[in-house]
């Protein structure tokens, strides 16, 4: 078993829900649970989103064992400081642009 399967089950058990309990939670088919618990490859990342969201786990949880949730974080992904978005640690102009010369053509 991969560890996607393993800590998907462990989530699934420790809630004390069913596995049809958990497909129709997160909006997914009985088959596709059964499929992440048997370890088979090939998962859609928005699915496993909705299945990480139905155990109230974040994403990050099923993946690596880090549980934030539990850590008092909020699970939610967010764009790294200096992201080219104009967001504070944006190390351009503040216009999503790479620092250098105003007038400068790329």
């Amino acid at each position: 078993m991969n560890h996607l399967a393993g800590r998907v089950r462990h989530y699934r058990s420790a809630q004390k829900l069913t596995v049809r309990e958990l497909a129709r939670r997160a909006g997914v088919s009985v088959s596709y649970i059964y499929a992440i618990e048997a370890g088979v490859r090939g998962h859609n990342i928005v699915k496993l989103e909705r299945v990480a969201a139905a155990l109230g786990v974040p994403l990050s949880a099923l993946w690596d064992g880090s549980d934030a949730a539990s850590q008092g974080e909020s699970g939610v992904w967010r764009k790294p400081s200096g992201s080219p978005d104009g967001e504070p640690g944006d190390p351009g102009g503040g216009d999503g642009r790479p620092p250098g010369n105003p007038g400068e053509s790329v």
